[in-house]
């Protein structure tokens, strides 16, 4: 089994996946992506709807691609703060 970040064919293989800490907690789901235009790659994704537990209510967050460990059935990340707030700095990271 090849695990590892996958090559995108479409964004459509990565939006609408659960997200996962490195801890296995629940972050929430790729709502998007943002892209380096300029080396054609992915630049990061966007997560919404994302875990009560982590982020204040209506947090949208944007993960640096570099921070995803493996994309498949779902999103596995290698780093993420324990905590996000609306104003201020993460907690955790």
């Amino acid at each position: 089994m090849d695990v590892g970040i996958r090559m995108l064919d479409t964004t459509g293989d990565i939006i609408g996946l659960d997200v996962y800490g490195p801890k296995g907690v629940y972050v929430g789901k790729v709502s998007n992506i943002s892209f380096d235009t300029d080396g054609r790659r992915a630049y990061g994704i966007i997560v919404d709807r994302v875990n009560p537990a982590i982020a204040e209510q209506g947090v949208i967050v944007s993960i640096p691609y570099e921070w995803v460990t493996a994309v498949g059935d779902v999103v596995l990340l290698k780093r993420f703060p324990d905590r996000i707030f609306r104003d201020g700095p993460p907690e955790g990271l």
